[in-house]
């Protein structure tokens, strides 16, 4: 009883630090609230290291992640009938940082739907505490987002996602993943 509370109290630091580098990643792109590839893009940063080891082992580093969600809003406008800059970040080179909208954290709805993903698979891995592999595990069940279409991208199918976000889950549970 006492490590499923300790895990709680470690979950709740986790998300907080999970939600706020998804808001800063989401705002450095220009965007008010943090999706799905925010999310992901935040868990490469989380201490604890499975996601970042997880997506390296297929082949997948973080820049790599990044520039796959960028081809998505290139893709877009050119099918929009536009065309962005060769040089340009995941944001228009002329928008402004969007600063925070209110106290209450807002999220796009797939982020909505990591953080509920992340939230229901709370009491199945309740001797564990939460971890950045926990977020790849809710995003491999997205079929058509940005991340979801950026992974498909790297050539990352769910399937693959989910095989190595377990594994090192499993290395971290043993006490072997580290960076």
């Amino acid at each position: 009883m006492l490590t499923a509370l300790k895990n709680k109290l470690n979950d709740v630091g986790t998300l907080s630090a999970l939600c706020k580098e998804a808001e800063r990643v989401a705002r450095a792109h220009g965007n008010q609230t943090p999706g799905s590839e925010h999310f992901l893009l935040a868990s490469l940063s989380l201490p604890d290291g499975t996601a970042r080891r997880a997506l390296a082992s297929l082949g997948a580093a973080p820049q790599a992640f990044e520039e796959a969600i960028r081809s998505q809003f290139v893709d877009a406008l050119r099918h929009a009938g536009m065309e962005a800059a060769p040089d340009a970040g995941l944001h228009l080179p002329d928008s402004p940082r969007v600063p925070a909208a209110s106290k209450l954290y807002r999220a796009a709805p797939s982020g909505q739907t990591i953080v509920q993903r992340l939230a229901s698979t709370a009491e199945a891995r309740k001797a564990r505490p939460l971890l950045a592999a926990d977020v790849l595990l809710a995003a491999a069940e997205e079929e058509f987002s940005i991340a979801a279409r950026a992974l498909g991208v790297l050539g990352i199918k769910p399937q693959q996602l989910i095989r190595a976000a377990r594994q090192e889950i499993a290395l971290h549970e043993q006490g072997q993943g580290t960076d």
